[in-house]
């Protein structure tokens, strides 16, 4: 059987694309797949063994001038992307201004079939027109969530039959899965209060995840009564700027809550433990396409309380349980609620540890992508 020739496009260091290749060529029900990479970024030595072969633009002094590195770089992608071999498929993850000129030249130069799969903010965030003509050029458009689908369909008036469901798999799960540690043994081997609910806040340090507003409501009377059984925790170990990360901490500082920010590299076991060790889970992303952090929290049955602007009604149409609410400020009458009745409550989480794993491995959900490469 020959090969089928697969060019995916990205960044070849993101944990979504090459978890993607791992279980793309280790799935039993695989083809005979050949997988490279054109890159975006710099492929870390670790993650050159998930592709056959890499091609990246080389960086040199003149990325340095700010006037021209922009179109040189562009120059140096179409130089690239003219001595590519041929491709079966050309696959794109994510669609930035960098993806949206080389998709556009690919499909002037070759007859490959194209897949665009949509991430989330790269639609949700995005104002440009090039979004929608990058859309109306691919082949294959694919989506994380349905909700995702029924937005982009009611945006655009999409009327194409090109549409795929295709969630990611979460590799974390394998981790939370073999974590043995209790909840309370995961919170002594992060230094974290184990007398203390905790209280996890955001994923990540983009201000998009709303902390101050989220950590403003913490100094409203009803939760200052709880300053002697919180412990509130901030992920921050990427996004965001050094200005906001000194604004979130002068914050933290004049709330009488004990906290902890976990601010530099963390491996998958202690990301794998942050999950275990929250008790609430507080995500308020201004936008989203589906969580994966989010979803993390939801196996190991900790109470998530999210925004009902966010596109996450399929969760809710699996029966899978959580809080969610039309204004942040709503947490202020809800977490009071949570940690009085917080054993009870709890038990309304028994069902998702399944449900997500039947949703979200991705021993389940590679057989969806697989199915691509058959169109």
């Amino acid at each position: 059987m020959s090969k089928i020739k697969i060019l995916l496009v990205g960044d070849g260091n993101h944990q979504l694309i090459t978890n993607y290749s791992k279980w793309l060529t280790k799935s039993k029900l695989s083809q005979n797949f050949e997988i490279d990479i054109l890159s975006l970024t710099k492929t870390g030595s670790s993650n050159l063994k998930f592709y056959s072969n890499v091609y990246e633009v080389q960086f040199n002094f003149i990325h340095k001038i700010k006037l021209i590195r922009k179109y040189f770089k562009f120059y140096q992608y179409k130089k690239l992307i003219s001595a590519l071999p041929n491709y079966d498929y050309v696959h794109f993850h994510f669609i930035g201004r960098e993806s949206q000129y080389i998709l556009k030249q690919i499909s002037k130069n070759t007859n490959s079939k194209i897949i665009t799969s949509i991430w989330g903010s790269d639609m949700f965030r995005n104002k440009s027109k090039r979004f929608i003509s990058t859309c109306e050029i691919s082949d294959i458009l694919t989506f994380t969530s349905k909700d995702s689908i029924d937005f982009f369909k009611s945006k655009y008036n999409w009327t194409k039959e090109n549409i795929n469901l295709c969630p990611f798999g979460l590799a974390p799960l394998e981790y939370l899965k073999k974590l043995t540690k209790t909840k309370t043994e995961c919170k002594v081997d992060l230094k974290l209060n184990p007398e203390k609910i905790v209280i996890t806040v955001g994923y990540n340090m983009a201000p998009q995840q709303q902390h101050l507003e989220i950590l403003d409501q913490f100094l409203d009377k009803n939760l200052l009564k709880l300053k002697d059984k919180v412990q509130i925790v901030l992920p921050i170990t990427y996004g965001g700027s050094i200005n906001y990360k000194q604004n979130l901490l002068r914050k933290l500082n004049k709330l009488p809550f004990e906290y902890k920010v976990f601010d530099s590299y963390l491996s998958d076991n202690d990301v794998a433990k942050i999950r275990k060790a929250s008790d609430i889970m507080l995500q308020f992303q201004i936008t989203d396409q589906l969580s994966g952090s989010m979803l993390e929290h939801l196996f190991v049955k900790n109470i998530i309380i999210t925004g009902s602007w966010l596109p996450y009604k399929s969760l809710k149409e699996n029966n899978c349980w959580f809080y969610d609410v039309k204004k942040i400020k709503e947490i202020k009458l809800l977490i009071p609620q949570i940690i009085s009745n917080y054993e009870l409550i709890s038990k309304k989480t028994d069902n998702n540890p399944k449900l997500i794993s039947s949703l979200y491995s991705w021993n389940i959900t590679i057989k969806d992508w697989i199915n691509l490469y058959k169109i």
